[in-house]
């Protein structure tokens, strides 16, 4: 173990923390839905690329073990997450399968990869895909403790070290096995790994072509159509993970800086980054993130987290899990949608700004990077619930769960996001020693300006320097309520880097809320890689007009005022007027939303075309839209739509 290690938290070994309530069930559906069968429908892209060297020749000889190297290595990292997390006993014996097969395969020389004799072994997915199915490895590891995996990946890591010395190195995502051989460096304290770090570092410096370097990370400046947006996302906490291995403050501040600055020109509301034509773009209410890049930003969130000890990482991850993820996913966990915007009327073949199909929900696409990695999301979320300094433990992100440490059981009682109150509940977990008394904090929200705490009845005082913390040991018994109020809130969106509309969307916690838009899903024959068995199906989402009853013409003028989306909010809206509705519900709350808001908009007849085809940014004049009367409004959390608006159009006169 590196003794240098400058981490100031860190997660418990995986399984350790397992879903409880709704989460629980979103993973019941998932490993019966995409989560669980994604190696089935696609063998060839995901099932045996790491195992046989065996993958979807579809792509071409030249992308053909990379792509398979990058897809199936992401499957199975979320695989396996989502077996221990869940506790699913068949996906676990599948990964125990899994992993001995990748072992059996390995070369003589170390190697694990999916690259065979006569491939280029000097690819750029080579790197970059190998570090996807080592990170699968290394997820196995933390369940398991078992010290050949991770002699394993340690081999086929110091093969790239070999292999890749000097100048024998890729410009564009390669450059992410500096992930693995940063944890493996903490594990294993073997330099070679982090001097290749180093190394690798160094020769993006001076072979620079998508800001991966240093400097381009540590420079104020973020260059939009500079690189994929997804590659952004996954790129920001590199160099915190190396400052983590021995701490050189530069590697930090420019993971710090990188975030920062897509804080400023890239995330959108619903917390995705910025991905039109899957590069990097200035915001927008219609600009598209692609499902990689909820899940490499969500990645990068946690690692910062915990090398920082910094809960504003923790809110970020919140609003890009529990909105821009959950919104881009159908509800029986059985498609998703490649690409998704904050504004979206439309999920069909021809809406998408990209390529054909993408914002169709969808099993698996020709290239399912997006598919498999909505696998490991949700997850590798829950992982980031209970985080330790190796003394106790710090509750980072919320959603209801049981956390096992050290002969305690926490289980964590809630309705959160949707409702205010958490309740920890602490005894003796019956399957280890001897419980310890335990020193816990506890996230504040930044959103939340007056918690409350109880434990055990009583009102208690809580100290909030960051995590906050109680003047007590938590023993069994022990039942601890935070309440953190969730008031409406408004927030202005700043796209000055493209259409200076500045639309407004409407927050309560860490949900985004929007105006569904009333959708009808068509099951299509879709452009699978590999014909679907029965019960699996690819959707277009169109919108619903309710019919005029008028004749073809007065159709035309008549639509405007039918359609449900025309509406814009007054900049003079006060949240206070903003109603509140807890609706009671306690069903699958992505499916009906416990909690709705209501509030007066305007009715906006000339924002959107009348003949939807793809989702425009609404027609403003000066920035702002012509409104007619008074509209009744109903927002629902913006993870229980597929078709909605989330960012509106000022209103240019108040009515």
């Amino acid at each position: 173990m590196n003794n240098a290690d400058r981490q100031k938290l860190h997660r418990l070994p995986l399984g350790d923390v397992r879903a409880a309530g709704w989460l629980a069930e979103q993973l019941r559906r998932n490993v019966e839905g995409m989560g669980g069968h994604l190696h089935e429908l696609e063998p060839g892209m995901i099932a045996t690329p790491y195992t046989t060297r065996e993958t979807y020749e579809g792509w071409g000889k030249e992308r053909c073990a990379g792509w398979g190297a990058e897809i199936s290595g992401n499957y199975w990292w979320g695989f396996i997450e989502l077996a221990f997390t869940s506790g699913d006993s068949g996906m676990i014996r599948k990964a125990d399968e899994w992993v001995a097969a990748v072992l059996d395969n390995r070369r003589e020389d170390g190697y694990l990869g999916t690259y065979r004799d006569g491939d280029d072994f000097y690819d750029d997915y080579n790197a970059w895909g190998s570090s996807c199915g080592m990170n699968a490895l290394l997820a196995y590891y933390d369940a398991t403790a078992r010290a050949d995996v991770l002699e394993a990946v340690h081999g086929c890591l110091l093969w790239f070290c070999e292999n890749w010395a000097g100048d024998r190195k890729t410009r564009y995502a390669g450059i992410t096995i500096t992930e693995c051989m940063a944890r493996v460096y903490q594990l294993t304290g073997d330099r070679r790994l982090l001097d290749f770090c180093y190394d690798y570092y160094d020769f993006m410096e001076k072979n620079d072509l998508f800001d991966a370097s240093l400097s381009a990370m540590l420079s104020p400046e973020l260059h939009y159509n500079s690189t994929h947006g997804a590659l952004y996302a996954n790129q920001i906490d590199r160099p915190a993970l190396i400052y983590a291995c021995d701490g050189d403050e530069r590697y930090l501040e420019a993971s710090l800086n990188a975030w920062r600055k897509a804080k400023e020109k890239v995330i959108l509301p619903n917390g995705g980054i910025t991905c039109e034509s899957e590069y990097l773009a200035p915001v927008g209410a219609v600009v598209e993130t692609e499902y990689c890049a909820v899940t490499m930003y969500s990645k990068s969130l946690a690692n910062l987290a915990m090398i920082t000890g910094m809960p504003c990482f923790a809110d970020d991850m919140e609003q890009t899990v529990y909105n821009c993820a959950e919104g881009a996913r159908k509800k029986d966990e059985r498609a998703i949608a490649y690409l998704t915007s904050p504004n979206q009327v439309m999920a069909t073949a021809a809406s998408s700004y990209a390529n054909e199909g993408h914002q169709v929900y969808a099993p698996c696409v020709p290239v399912a990077c997006c598919p498999v990695n909505s696998v490991r999301v949700l997850p590798e979320f829950l992982r980031n619930a209970a985080l330790t300094d190796g003394e106790g433990l710090y509750f980072s992100v919320y959603a209801p769960c049981v956390v096992r440490y050290r002969g305690m059981k926490i289980t964590l009682e809630t309705d959160y996001p949707f409702r205010e109150t958490l309740t920890f509940r602490f005894e003796a977990d019956a399957d280890a020693g001897s419980p310890e008394p335990l020193s816990c904090r506890f996230r504040i929200p930044d959103w939340c300006d007056d918690p409350a705490a109880v434990l055990n009845g009583r009102p208690a005082e809580t100290e909030n320097e960051g995590y906050a913390s109680v003047d007590h040991r938590f023993v069994p018994g022990d039942v601890f309520v935070l309440t953190f109020p969730m008031r409406p809130r408004i927030c202005r969106m700043r796209d000055d880097d493209r259409l200076r509309m500045y639309p407004l969307s409407v927050f309560r916690g860490p949900l985004l809320f929007s105006l569904p838009v009333p959708e009808v899903w068509q099951g299509y024959p879709g452009h699978p890689a590999t014909p679907l068995p029965e019960g699996w199906q690819w959707y277009q989402v169109h919108p619903v007009i309710p019919p005029s009853g008028l004749d073809v013409y007065d159709d035309m003028g008549m639509r405007r005022r039918l359609i449900t989306w025309n509406a814009a909010l007054s900049e003079a809206l006060d949240p206070a007027d903003i109603r509140v509705t807890d609706n009671g519900k306690t069903g699958y709350p992505w499916e009906d939303p416990p909690v709705t808001l209501s509030l007066t908009g305007y009715r906006a007849p000339y924002s959107y075309a009348p003949y939807p085809q793809k989702t425009l940014d609404p027609y403003v004049e000066n920035g702002y839209a012509y409104v007619d009367e008074e509209m009744p409004l109903t927002l629902i959390p913006y993870g229980c739509t597929a078709l909605r608006i989330s960012c509106f159009p000022r209103a240019k006169a108040d009515k």
